[in-house]
């Protein structure tokens, strides 16, 4: 897959000079994987009963649905604990991953203001359609959106872990 330079420098600090951080998906079938394999090399991923990462920053996967919210909402309260307990140092990073074109449904959007205090940044990994009829979403050449999304997430951890 060739990158653009257009695409190059919208992406944000390049994953090889992140700090090394845990991916972890808030329940199956949010893109956890996926993500980690586009912030490769600096991304690895952890189980959710593995939020003790140290200073390594974490990364809560969830879909934008109701269902991936609640898990969410989990996880955040599980890492601070995992703060207060000295596993971790930092709160996490909050990655909504939009499961249509639509706009996140009103219980999303509730929850997400609940725990927006709490995390260190959101971001919104948006829908990518050619994903769902391939066997490798990395084949799939980026979006856009896509491309944005995945520099303001390099953005995010390269500036809070700075």
């Amino acid at each position: 897959m060739a990158v653009t330079r257009a695409q190059r420098a919208a992406s944000g600090p390049p994953a090889d000079v992140l700090p090394p951080v845990a991916v972890v998906g808030c329940h199956g079938g949010c893109g956890s994987t996926t993500l980690a394999r586009l912030l490769a090399p600096a991304a690895r991923e952890v189980q959710r009963d593995q939020l003790h990462t140290g200073d390594d920053p974490l990364l809560l996967v969830a879909r934008g649905t109701a269902y991936g919210m609640h898990w969410a909402t989990r996880g955040v309260a599980c890492a601070h604990q995992n703060i207060a307990s000295g596993w971790l140092a930092a709160p996490p990073l909050l990655v909504l991953v939009a499961d249509s074109t639509l706009r996140e449904p009103q219980t999303v959007r509730a929850r997400l203001r609940l725990v927006q205090d709490r995390v260190r940044a959101v971001v919104r990994v948006p829908y990518v359609p050619a994903w769902r009829d391939t066997d490798d979403p990395l084949s799939v050449p980026p979006t856009r959106p896509l491309t944005e999304a995945l520099a303001a997430l390099r953005s995010a951890v390269a500036v809070r872990t700075a």
